[in-house]
C-alpha cells in the first residue's frame, strides 16, 4: 500500500489503470463524449456544513475517554468524521491555499485531519528537509509547513491527528546498530520489524516523537503536546509482528544480530512460562508463536507510550492499526494504548457482494473494534484507481460507523498532491474528484449528526485464546462476521491468556452481547438483501442497490435504473445506471417537516486523462418526489447555475424535481 502510493506521487500516474495489490490492470472506458465536462476546484461552490464545528478546534478542552466511548473534557460526545492529509499537500501548498482548503474541508463537514507520510522517504524535502544524510532533525522550514496547517485547520475548528512514524527510512549517519545487515548496500532502510527488538531503532524513534510533539508552533503559541486541537497520536504506522513484519527477524534472514537478540527474546519467553522454545520464535505458525510475538508488541508500545506521555501529551495514544488482512491476533498489543485502529481498503462493485461468499471492506474495519475501547478508521476508501462506484463508500462506511458507534472515521485521503492547482485524479487526493466530493457532506451528516441511529444488537466476538491466537479468525475465514456486520454491532474480546497476565481478558457478561458464532451464517439462504437491525438501512446485493431511509436522511445509491426505490418521504426514480441521490435534513427536524433540506447527487465520473483534471461527468436523469413543505422553493447551492423553476414544481403535497433539468447542478437546498 504504501509503495504503491509512492509510486503514484513520483513517476506519472498512468491514466486507465487500476491498482490492484501492486498490479496494473486496464480499468474499463466509461466516459461517453456527450457526458459534459466539470472538475473540482477551489472556486467551486460547495454546501457549508462548517457550522457543525465548534471554533476554534479545542475550546471545549482536550478529548477523553470514559468507557468505550470519546467525549470533550465539557463532557459532551465526541465524534470525528475526518481525512488524511498526506506528503506534498503538506509541504508544498502555499500559506494561502492551506487556509483555504481548512476553510473547505469544514464546509464539506470534516472535523479531523491526520497528518501522514510527513517523514516519508519518497517525499522530498521532508520533515527532516532533505534526509540524504540523516534523518535526527527536524527541518525548520518544513515544520513552518506543518504549523501553518495546524493553525489554519484549528481555526475551522478541526481537530488534529498526528503520526509519529510512517515511512521514516533510517541512514548509515543515524547510528543504527548493525546497520549494514539490514541495508545490504541500501543507503537507507525501513526499520518495521526490526524496532522490536533493536535498541538503537527505539532510540531514534524516541528522540524523533519526544521532538516532534515538543515543537512549538508560533502561529498558536503551544507545543504540540499542549495543543488540545491535537487529540491522538499514532506510535507507529502499519507495523506489526503478528502479521507483516515477524519473518524479518528469522534466522534465515540474514540479520544475524537482529535474528540473535530475537531468539534470546524467544528462549527467556519460552523458559517463563515453560514454553518449547523450539515452537516459540516459528513467527509464521499459529497458536504460541504469535502470543509470543503479541509480547514483543505489546513491551515496545508501552515504552513509546510512556515516552509520548513525559511530553506532557494527554490526548489519545494508538499503538497501530489492525491491517493488510491481519487477524483478531493482531488487536492485543493495540490495547497499550487508548484508542482502536484498522485500515481497509475495499473494492468496486462491493455493492453486490455477497456476504455469505467473500468480505467487504466494512468487514475488515468491524473486526478491529475491541470491547471497551473507543475505535478509530485511520485510512478508508478503495483499492482499485477511480472505481465507477466509489461514490457508494462515504455512504456505506458513514452509515454503518454511526450503527457501529465508532469514533473517529478518516479518509484516505483528502490530498497528497500540493494544493495549490486543482488536483489530478489518483485514488488518494479526493479534494479534485467530483464523484468522490459530491457525496462527503451526506456521509459527513450521516455521521456527525447521527441521522443513522446506533445499532438495537451487539455481538461479541469472544474466542477463547487457542482459537484466537492458534486459528486465523478474520472475515475471509467467518462466515458469522461477514454476515452480521451490517445487521448489527460487533466487538472482539480479548481472551485470558495465561502467558500475556497484562492483556485484561473482556468479561461477555458485563457487555450485554450475544456471542458471535463465527461459522453461523446469520443471512438465510436465499436472502438477496441484508438489513440494519434498526431497519435504517439496507443492502440489496442482488439488484446493486444501497438504501438509507430515517427521519432525517433518505438516500438511495448504486443501480437505480431497475425501477423506482421509495422511502418514507422520497420515491426516487432515476434512469441512471449508477448514481447517487441523498436527500437530508438540514435543521435535524423529519424530512416532512424540516425548514431546510440538502439533496445530494453523484454518478459516474472519469478523468481526461493522467494530467487533466477535468473529468467526463454522466449526467443523472430521472426524477426524485420528496415530501416536505409546500412552501420551499428549490435553489442550487452554487448560485451561478441560475434558478431551477423548470425542474421544480409542488403538486399534492411532494416536491416533483426534474433530475435533466438541473443544469449540472449536483448540490441543492429546498428552503
Amino acid at each position: 500500500m504504501r509503495f504503491i502510493r509512492a509510486v503514484i506521487l513520483t513517476l506519472p500516474i498512468c491514466f486507465g489503470l487500476s491498482i490492484s495489490n501492486g498490479i496494473f490492470a486496464a480499468a474499463p472506458a466509461l466516459a461517453s463524449e456527450d457526458w459534459p465536462l466539470g472538475k473540482i476546484t477551489l472556486n467551486t461552490v460547495v454546501p457549508d456544513l462548517s457550522g457543525l464545528n465548534h471554533v476554534p478546534a479545542g475550546v471545549l478542552g482536550s478529548v477523553e475517554v470514559r468507557g468505550s466511548e470519546l467525549v470533550f473534557q465539557d463532557g459532551s460526545p465526541a465524534r470525528f468524521w475526518g481525512a488524511n492529509l498526506q506528503a506534498y499537500a503538506i509541504y508544498f501548498t502555499e500559506r494561502d491555499n492551506i487556509q483555504a482548503h481548512a476553510k473547505r474541508l469544514a464546509q464539506l463537514g470534516f472535523n479531523l485531519v491526520r497528518i501522514h507520510h510527513h517523514d516519508s522517504d519518497w517525499v522530498q524535502p521532508n520533515v527532516f528537509g532533505d534526509q540524504s544524510n540523516s534523518t535526527t532533525q527536524l527541518n525548520p522550514d518544513w515544520m513552518s509547513k506543518l504549523d501553518q496547517w495546524v493553525a489554519a485547520l484549528k481555526a475551522e475548528g478541526i481537530y488534529i491527528w498526528l503520526d509519529l512514524h510512517v515511512g521514516r527510512r533510517f541512514t548509515a549517519a543515524d547510528g543504527v546498530d548493525h546497520f549494514n545487515e539490514i541495508a545490504d548496500g541500501a543507503a537507507s532502510i525501513d526499520g518495521r520489524g526490526y524496532n522490536y527488538v533493536s535498541d538503537s531503532i527505539e532510540r531514534l524513534m524516541r528522540e524523533f516523537q519526544s521532538a516532534y510533539l515538543a515543537h512549538e508552533n508560533p502561529l498558536t503559541g503551544l507545543s504540540y503536546a499542549q495543543d488540545p486541537a491535537v487529540i491522538a497520536v499514532q506510535l507507529t504506522n502499519e507495523n506489526d509482528l503478528t502479521h507483516h513484519f515477524g519473518n524479518r527477524l528469522l534466522p534465515d534472514k540474514d540479520v544475524p544480530a537482529h535474528s540473535a537478540q530475537y531468539m534470546d527474546l524467544a528462549a527467556e519467553f519460552a523458559n517463563e512460562h515453560g514454553i518449547d522454545p523450539d515452537v516459540v520464535w516459528r513467527s509464521w505458525e499459529h497458536g504460541l508463536p504469535k502470543v509470543f510475538l503479541t509480547e514483543l508488541e505489546k513491551r515496545f508500545n508501552e515504552r513509546m507510550r510512556e515516552a509520548v506521555l513525559a511530553t506532557g501529551f494527554s490526548g489519545l495514544i494508538s499503538t497501530t492499526s489492525l491491517w493488510g488482512g491481519m487477524s483478531v491476533a493482531g488487536l492485543p498489543s493495540q490495547t497499550l494504548g487508548s484508542i482502536a485502529d484498522a485500515h481497509s481498503y475495499g473494492w468496486e462493485d462491493e455493492v453486490r457482494f455477497d456476504p455469505r461468499e467473500r468480505p467487504g471492506f466494512l468487514d475488515w474495519i468491524a473486526i478491529a473494534q475491541i470491547a471497551d475501547m473507543p475505535f478509530s478508521e485511520t485510512e478508508w476508501n478503495l483499492d482499485v484507481f477511480l472505481a465507477e462506484d466509489r461514490f457508494l463508500a462515504p455512504l456505506r462506511i458513514a452509515a454503518t460507523a454511526a450503527h457501529q458507534g465508532w469514533d473517529a472515521l478518516m479518509v484516505y485521503g483528502y490530498s497528497q498532491q500540493p494544493l495549490n492547482d486543482p488536483v489530478v485524479p489518483e485514488n488518494w487526493s479526493i479534494a479534485g474528484d467530483p464523484a468522490m466530493i459530491w457525496m462527503m457532506p451526506a456521509a459527513a451528516l450521516l455521521y456527525r449528526r447521527g441521522h443513522v441511529r446506533p445499532a438495537a444488537r451487539t455481538f461479541a466476538l469472544c474466542p477463547d485464546s487457542d482459537v484466537f491466537f492458534g486459528q486465523v479468525v478474520s472475515p475471509e475465514t467467518s462466515v458469522g462476521i461477514r454476515t452480521i456486520v451490517e445487521q448489527s454491532r460487533l466487538v472482539t474480546c480479548m481472551p485470558e491468556t495465561p502467558e500475556l497476565p497484562w492483556l485484561i481478558p473482556t468479561d461477555p457478561a458485563a457487555l450485554m452481547a450475544e456471542s458471535l458464532d463465527l461459522n453461523r451464517s446469520y443471512l438465510t439462504q436465499n436472502a438477496e438483501v441484508v438489513t440494519s437491525d434498526t431497519a435504517e438501512f439496507f443492502r440489496d446485493f442482488g439488484r446493486g442497490l444501497f438504501v438509507v431511509n430515517t427521519a432525517t436522511s433518505q438516500i438511495a445509491a448504486g443501480n437505480l435504473q431497475d425501477g423506482p426505490v421509495a422511502t418514507t418521504d422520497v420515491t426516487f426514480d432515476v434512469a441512471t445506471p449508477m448514481a447517487a441521490v441523498a436527500v437530508q435534513s438540514l435543521d435535524d427536524k423529519p424530512l416532512a417537516r424540516s425548514g431546510r433540506v440538502l439533496i445530494s447527487i453523484s454518478a459516474r465520473a472519469t478523468p481526461l486523462g493522467p494530467s487533466e483534471t477535468d473529468y467526463r461527468i454522466e449526467p443523472v436523469s430521472g426524477q426524485i418526489r420528496v415530501r416536505a413543505q409546500p412552501d420551499l422553493r428549490l435553489t442550487p447551492v452554487d448560485p451561478s447555475f441560475g434558478a431551477l423553476a423548470d425542474a421544480h414544481h409542488v403538486q399534492d403535497g411532494y416536491h416533483l424535481i426534474d433530475l435533466d433539468k438541473l443544469k449540472g447542478n449536483r448540490w441543492l437546498i429546498l428552503e
